[in-house]
């Protein structure tokens, strides 16, 4: 993202717009308020190379900050904003960076965080003692743009909220803005993504999928429409609201909205013409659900945040290969490994593994090379005929029970399917017999009785569906299931009061 590239031709056209308050930017004035912020910083001392970490909601601050970084040789890190101040402490050990920005109502928990006699330029976007005043600061900067710019890097951490911190940079390509390669460029020309398009992003900014997609939206002198937060009634007056052509999604999202009351009464609008999900296997049933009703405009992408590599598949080819998350794109390879790391034919269940082109630009720095090797995230799943991949699950959640191999999404998937169903987890649990038995926390349509003749209902609805050593043993019930706001499902937090000791 270059904000002058398109501000030269289209200043007035609007790059960023808040869909609940409608603020906005335009190109001419993200560029500007950019440049202020890249002085800003060299006059601080902070040079190319160096990390600037935002710890901040999705507000109208962000594509400035994002943008000046791009723009200044920084390794530009959005990190969580839900993390504790000890769980932000120890990223901000790791990113050691020079200038911080945050907001008003997450600043105290940055105070907390820092380290003692730091020398981190601290902005705040709210005026709050101990922290540089954004706005202030930078208004008295020229709007011109400083002489050494260089582009930028994007840093994403793994782990949410749990875990040592682990980063994946990109590696600083030593070029001008104006001369870097287009992100995702397959992924672009399959979306359609042009000046014209208004895409709704409704995910928390610093998740892999909405900071990418924005990118790739600004730079080809699009809109992004930012939801402060999502709520799936919201989402879908936003749509009409400001003209959305394009719509990146999580399946949980679009669970969501197929559960909105009356929904078949919502209006849909003729602009919007392309969606896409992403961030977990969208369930064959959501994705039928969402065509029947929006048009057969429901495209999926699966990839790593780490930029490993990605597969995309169409909303038409959906139709043919269900369940399927798509082919790789441009020069990357897809594999499937035993244990042993034995390749497999096709249609057998083993390790996912991409093999990244050796022309790929933006590589993580830790890799040493582009051809240094194959790249897993620790998925399972399998190849069809056709190359399309199938996700059969994470390899950390994998249940094994009496010696065989389970695989939670396979189930998750078939109690999607019974109408009473609104949300699903399945994982494994102690078992003294089998090692493992498999459990499911069903989260239930208003209406629906939480008690044990449903219970039953269920497991005997999986196995009619599936064989039988796949149905769960036993189902409890939750008001919510717990997602992390990226719309990830917290397996891990749910699971874990099933493996304490008595």
């Amino acid at each position: 993202m270059y904000p002058p590239a398109i501000a030269v031709d289209r200043p007035d056209s609007l790059a960023f717009v808040m869909a609940a308050s409608g603020t906005s930017l335009t190109y001419r004035q993200l560029d500007e308020q950019s440049n202020q912020l890249a002085h800003l910083l060299r006059a601080h001392g902070v040079q190319a190379g160096s990390s600037l970490v935002l710890v901040m909601e999705n507000r109208i601050e962000w594509p400035v900050v994002v943008a000046a970084g791009m723009r200044s040789g920084l390794y530009v890190t959005p990190v969580n904003w839900h993390l504790t101040a000890p769980e932000l402490a120890a990223l901000l050990a790791e990113a050691a960076p020079a200038v911080i920005v945050t907001s008003g109502s997450l600043a105290a928990s940055v105070n907390a965080a820092l380290p003692e006699n730091h020398a981190i330029v601290t902005l705040c976007t709210d005026q709050i003692d101990g922290f540089a005043h954004l706005a202030t600061e930078i208004a008295s900067q020229p709007t011109s743009r400083i002489a050494d710019e260089l582009f930028g890097a994007r840093v994403l951490y793994s782990g949410g909220t749990t875990g040592r911190p682990k980063a994946f940079r990109q590696k600083l390509l030593g070029v001008h803005p104006s001369e870097a390669p287009t992100r995702h460029a397959g992924l672009v020309e399959k979306l359609g993504i042009d000046a014209g398009t208004v895409l709704l992003s409704p995910a928390p900014n610093y998740h892999a999928a909405p900071f990418t997609f924005q990118l790739m939206t600004m730079a080809a002198g699009g809109t992004v429409v930012c939801m402060e937060r999502f709520d799936a009634a919201a989402a879908m007056t936003a749509i009409i609201e400001h003209g959305v052509t394009h719509s990146q999604w999580v399946p949980t999202m679009l669970l969501r909205i197929l559960a909105l009351p009356d929904r078949q009464s919502i209006t849909l609008s003729p602009a919007h013409t392309t969606a896409v999900t992403s961030g977990a296997p969208c369930p064959i049933e959501v994705k039928d659900e969402i065509n029947a009703w929006w048009g057969p405009i429901l495209h999926e992408y699966y990839g790593a945040s780490e930029g490993y590599g990605h597969t995309y598949i169409s909303a038409t080819e959906s139709a043919d290969h269900p369940g399927s998350v798509g082919r790789p794109l441009g020069g990357t390879r897809v594999h499937i490994t035993d244990d042993a790391d034995q390749l497999l034919p096709t249609g057998e269940i083993g390790r996912v593994w991409f093999e990244p082109p050796a022309s790929s630009a933006y590589v993580n720095s830790a890799d040493t090379t582009t051809t240094s090797g194959w790249k897993s995230m620790g998925d399972r799943g399998y190849l069809d005929k056709d190359g399309f991949l199938y996700l059969a699950g994470r390899e950390s959640f994998m249940i094994i029970s009496g010696g065989v191999n389970i695989y939670p999404e396979e189930i998750e998937a078939a109690l999607l399917r019974h109408p009473d169903v609104l949300d699903v987890a399945v994982f494994g649990i102690p078992d003294p017999e089998f090692g493992e038995q498999v459990k499911a926390i069903v989260e239930l349509r208003e209406s629906v009785e939480p008690d044990e003749a449903t219970a039953a209902v269920l497991i005997d609805h999986c196995r009619r569906h599936l064989a039988t050593f796949k149905a769960p043993r036993s189902v409890d019930f939750v008001d919510q299931l717990p997602r992390l706001p990226t719309g990830k499902l917290n397996k891990k937090a749910l699971r874990s009061p099933y493996l304490t000791t008595p």
